[in-house]
């Protein structure tokens, strides 16, 4: 009876609505974010516009084009890139405001990444459970890691931790206690 109540509430989790975030073009035309990313999408020969928020915190913005899979890359890559050297360029100057977190998304790429990776969490565990044996899981960026670690975080079955070195660095995914 706990086991499925438990299960119940992953599956709840799991299929919580993702927040709604209201994006604008009036935000995003006086960013130096979003200006700095304009420029090097135009730099990159891409048509593409870019709105911005302010959400938890930290500033979003979103990449409307029609080349989507090219900038989101393989896995998220290109994303990644951007959203990192857009993070550079934000912060450089900033070390008496602090710093501001800059996340980049494009066809809501971000939600659907995070809800992947929280299924193949969910599907590992339960095998790592059915074998009592780890899983190493392919290398992975640290804010994918921060999302299997998450999701994994309350099993009284598995525990996660992470090994290697970057860009190589895996999670593990083991039994508690030496045994599923």
């Amino acid at each position: 009876e706990n086991r499925l109540a438990r299960q119940a509430a992953d599956m709840a989790r799991e299929t919580e609505p993702a927040v709604k975030i209201e994006y604008s073009r009036e935000l995003a035309q006086n960013n130096e974010a979003a200006k700095f990313l304009e420029g090097l999408l135009t730099h990159m020969g891409m048509e593409a516009q870019v709105l911005a928020a302010e959400h938890d915190g930290g500033l979003r913005l979103r990449i409307d084009s029609s080349a989507m899979g090219l900038l989101i890359g393989h896995r998220g890559e290109t994303l990644d890139a951007m959203q990192y050297l857009t993070s550079l360029v934000v912060n450089r100057s900033r070390k008496e405001n602090g710093y501001q977190r800059v996340t980049l998304d494009t066809e809501n790429y971000r939600n659907k990444r995070e809800e992947s990776l929280r299924r193949l969490a969910h599907r590992l565990a339960s095998q790592v459970r059915a074998s009592g044996k780890e899983q190493a899981l392919e290398p992975m960026n640290p804010y994918e890691r921060r999302i299997l670690h998450a999701a994994l975080q309350n099993s009284q079955h598995v525990t996660t931790h992470s090994e290697g070195e970057e860009p190589n660095r895996r999670i593990i995914i083991s039994p508690k206690n030496g045994k599923a």
